[in-house]
């Protein structure tokens, strides 16, 4: 596969790309497991589109700006890794960044995450630094657990319960929930109804605690690829943290992972959250690379700068 011969399509057709992936897997990167979550975001309900650069019925690499994390989601072929082809992927990203914030009329701060582990990693990093990007102070830190150990006992507090998230049915709930837990507007109801259409949600592994009147107020959503599993997102109403539910849920999606056929699991922290990766430590992951995080400055008015 010659990468100057690659054709750029761009559009807004996830299940093209999501069926392209299915086929054709690109490298392992941090979100190859939860990329059903993510590819089904609010980015289809803010004008952003999905580029894929492809020779013949080939994919060489794929990108879409995702407005929820302001980060661009994308992935390269390993033949292609540190080449000008990756290089037209990131100024695409930068470009859709700048088109996003104009659009929306707001300023912000668009990032690209780098493995530690990715191939000619000094390539991609100089890549991102001519066209402008920065490298941020925190980093996005992986955490791995193998399932075949033995795991301490949850502790679920008196009066609450845990139980399967229901699909539809606790849509708007799951919605208000994530969004006080995180205190962030970005999850919406239509985001969640179509994580539970995509092909690879699986109902049974997402979980809720909830209080003595059935309310949800800490939610576990978990992702499978194969025998690996993750944890993305988990998340406490305020009025229920500092109370060991993270940990209680974390504990129960691990079983329920290794239940359904994990090997391993693993789980994501920003570097800055040190409470949450105190947490998944204590539970028994281990730290396994870091991916870091690179960004650059996006303005409705080029040359202002974020305010």
């Amino acid at each position: 596969m010659e990468a100057n011969e690659a054709i750029l399509i761009v559009d807004s057709d996830v299940t093209r790309l999501q069926a392209t992936l299915d086929k054709q897997v690109m490298p392992e990167h941090i979100h190859q497991v939860d990329m059903p979550y993510r590819l089904t975001s609010t980015w289809q309900d803010q004008g952003c589109e999905i580029a894929t650069w492809m020779v013949e019925d080939r994919a060489l690499a794929w990108a879409v700006f995702q407005p929820a994390w302001w980060n661009l989601d994308y992935g390269v072929h390993a033949s292609v890794h540190g080449s000008l082809l990756e290089r037209d992927v990131f100024a695409w990203g930068k470009a859709q960044m700048q088109a996003y914030a104009k659009r929306a009329s707001v300023s912000f701060f668009g990032s690209v995450e780098l493995s530690e582990q990715t191939p000619d990693l000094a390539q991609s990093i100089e890549h991102l630094t001519a066209l402008g990007f920065q490298k941020f102070d925190w980093h996005t830190t992986r955490f791995a657990l193998d399932l075949d150990r033995d795991l301490p006992e949850p502790d679920l507090p008196a009066g609450l319960a845990i139980r399967p998230l229901r699909g539809k049915q606790e849509a708007d709930a799951y919605a208000r929930l994530h969004r006080a837990a995180f205190d962030s507007d970005m999850m919406t109801t239509t985001w969640r109804l179509r994580t539970l259409r995509h092909p690879a949600y699986r109902p049974e592994i997402d979980l809720v605690i909830v209080d003595a009147d059935d309310s949800p107020v800490a939610f576990c959503i978990c992702w499978l690829w194969g025998t690996v599993g993750q944890i993305e997102p988990l998340g406490v109403h305020p009025d229920y943290q500092d109370r060991g539910l993270g940990r209680t849920l974390e504990l129960y999606a691990l079983r329920s992972l290794r239940n359904h056929g994990a090997k391993s699991a693993f789980v994501d922290h920003v570097s800055l959250n040190e409470k949450a990766i105190a947490l998944s430590l204590q539970t028994g992951f281990k730290q396994v690379y870091n991916a870091l995080r690179f960004y650059v400055e996006a303005s409705p008015k080029p040359g202002t700068g974020v305010r």
